[in-house]
């Protein structure tokens, strides 16, 4: 995995343990960036790869989220 997370490297991902919080998912994983085409390519390419392929993991959501969006939304509203 690591070939293909360095190809992208204006994506970070955080990993976070959910297992004891939902019986949907056992993980999640939260990427950022501020560049959607690489948050895009690095998925394609996630899904495309062994991880995804064989049966070991499955994605069972994407939410897409802005971090204090309201914010700026109200800072645009001001203008």
């Amino acid at each position: 995995m690591k070939p293909i997370y360095a190809r992208y490297p204006e994506v970070r991902m955080r990993w976070f343990d959910a297992e004891a919080f939902s019986a949907r998912c056992s993980d999640v994983a939260m990427f950022e960036t501020e560049s959607v085409p690489a948050f895009y390519y690095l998925i394609d390419a996630l899904r495309d790869s062994p991880l995804m392929t064989e049966p070991y993991f499955e994605f069972v959501d994407i939410i897409p989220a802005v971090e204090d969006g309201f914010r700026d939304y109200d800072a645009q509203l001001a203008q």
